[in-house]
């Protein structure tokens, strides 16, 4: 059944596309919100619709309506990608949301890690380490939406993994094997799967691999973000990242510590417990 719309969208990249109904239930449905309940929110959309209308609008008419009629941690998880997104401008908390990730599987992780190469000397984003297998990581972090990571991110993921391998291949022979692994909040293009597949990069994107995209990695581990937390102003979420706590977990025991009274009311620490309560799964 075609559900294309006369009417245009904008996408955050520029560019204008027909509005696809059937693309939005979609998302939707894999946020965990019912058939029904996605029906009536596209039903809700096409009512402020209108030709040129950007996708970052839609987004906000959406969780609008989600927050009134959905599940609570439907309507957060909608607003996933978005609030991993705001982490930024600086690739800093995504990198410790990745470690923390990891951690949660039983690797054993550090960030910004200065490592030695066979030609040169390289800072690695993460490296994770997991019996006898050591990752090392690179975090290709967006702010905004409509980017995806290319095939330059992927060329230079291996290379410098290539690099280091040599290194320390002759400084610790072969008990451990090393790997490259690159994990972006974005999707990629086509060229960075072939090459990914072809040289044996690991891989995670938002959605990739099926079932255990990054959105799915945080979702079962409960490390959202704490920019899901919509009441804390900015400045204040952005001196929460200066001390590195950007998970709802990370600000859970920051508060429990007593380590954030002089940047969060009392107000602001009691709505954000109840709101950790709702978004988080631990």
């Amino acid at each position: 059944m075609i559900t294309l719309s006369p009417l245009t969208i904008t996408k955050a990249s520029g560019e204008s596309e027909h509005f696809d109904e059937s693309k939005l239930i979609k998302s939707l449905t894999a946020s965990g919100i019912s058939a029904a309940v996605s029906t009536h929110t596209v039903d809700y959309l096409k009512d402020h619709l209108r030709t040129g209308i950007t996708t970052k609008d839609i987004h906000e008419h959406v969780s609008t309506y989600l927050k009134e009629n959905a599940p609570i941690t439907s309507y957060y998880n909608y607003g996933l990608k978005r609030a991993i997104m705001e982490l930024g401008p600086s690739g800093h908390p995504f990198e410790i949301i990745v470690s923390d990730i990891l951690n949660g599987y039983d690797y054993k992780t550090e960030v910004g890690v200065i490592v030695l190469g066979k030609c040169v000397t390289h800072e690695v984003d993460v490296v994770a380490k997991k019996g006898h297998k050591q990752f090392f990581i690179e975090c290709k972090f967006h702010n905004g939406s409509g980017v995806k990571t290319d095939i330059q991110v992927a060329l230079y993921t291996y290379a410098r993994y290539l690099d280091i391998n040599s290194a320390m291949q002759q400084s610790h022979g072969t008990d451990i094997s090393y790997y490259p692994w690159l994990v972006t909040n974005t999707k990629v293009t086509s060229e960075v799967f072939d090459y990914a597949t072809c040289v044996g990069l690991e891989l995670t994107s938002w959605l990739h691999p099926q079932g255990h995209g990054l959105a799915d990695l945080i979702v079962a581990t409960g490390l959202h973000p704490v920019t899901l937390i919509y009441h804390l102003p900015r400045f204040k979420l952005h001196r929460l990242f200066e001390r590195k706590i950007v998970s709802c977990a990370r600000l859970k025991t920051a508060i429990e510590t007593d380590s954030v009274s002089d940047i969060l009311t009392r107000e602001e620490i009691s709505r954000s417990l109840e709101d950790i309560k709702v978004i988080c799964k631990v």
